[in-house]
């Protein structure tokens, strides 16, 4: 329900169920009207590129990382997965795999074959099926990391308790890990982790933005729309991750 609030397509049918009661009250009640008219002009507006790359540019710039990063720089890579399309038929299909998860993990992978010795942390679990983290460990076998460069958290189901199971892994993960993510996705997941105790290097792949030449980034798109979704589910889960940190930081002292 919440995330179904948080979209612009939503908004418009919002708008739109409301505008013929609002229309037959005009009369008596003017604000309705002007609500439903101004929630659907909103709604179009944030269908626009211009308007999902405003949204999503803050998320996606250069984080300055830790000093110790680049001194000391980790030998292990938390890699975070981003969902599937489909249904696996098993563990070995990595064809469901959703873009996210698979430019995340070419990104690992490169990160990997750049230095001997790495290791790779595939995170991500699986409602009622195969597991994120399973699919990922296929997909990187597939390019030739072997099984013993990989490690699998498979029980944690969004970014809050990735980095609260990555914790509790035994053996346990060193304090300064690098993490690898989409850009836009970086913010709430560093903020995530942090919380859970760990130094984070980022390392952000999959940039989301869209051609805004004037005046066609005044045209609302669909691949607009699933940008600026997913930059005000990032907004709105970062302020609450910030939140629950701020709420668990006296019961931990």
């Amino acid at each position: 329900m919440a995330a179904w609030l948080l979209s612009p397509l939503a908004w418009l049918l919002l708008a739109g169920a409301a505008l013929p009661w609002a229309w037959l009250c005009r009369q008596r009640l003017r604000w309705p009207l002007v609500a439903s008219v101004a929630l659907a002009a909103v709604a179009l507006a944030a269908m626009t590129p211009l308007a999902a790359n405003l949204l999503g540019k803050p998320l996606q710039r250069t984080l300055a990382e830790p000093i110790a990063c680049r001194d000391a720089p980790p030998a292990i890579a938390v890699v975070l997965g981003g969902g599937s399309d489909g249904r696996p038929r098993s563990d070995t299909d990595f064809a469901v795999l959703n873009l996210a998860s698979r430019r995340r993990m070419d990104r690992a992978v490169a990160w990997w074959r750049a230095r001997e010795g790495r290791q790779l942390v595939l995170v991500g679990g699986g409602r009622g099926g195969v597991a994120v983290a399973e699919l990922m460990a296929a997909y990187a076998r597939m390019q030739g990391v072997p099984a013993a460069a990989l490690r699998l958290e498979a029980q944690s189901d969004d970014t809050w308790s990735n980095a609260r199971h990555a914790a509790r892994m035994s053996p346990p993960l060193p304090a300064r890990i690098v993490l690898v993510t989409s850009l836009i996705h970086m913010p709430r997941a560093r903020a995530a982790f942090a919380g859970a105790g760990f130094e984070v290097c980022p390392l952000g792949t999959d940039a989301r933005r869209l051609p805004s030449r004037l005046p066609w980034a005044l045209v609302p798109r669909t691949s607009a729309l699933a940008n600026t979704e997913l930059a005000l589910h990032e907004w709105v889960g970062l302020a609450y991750y910030r939140w629950r940190d701020h709420r668990e930081a006296p019961a931990s002292r």
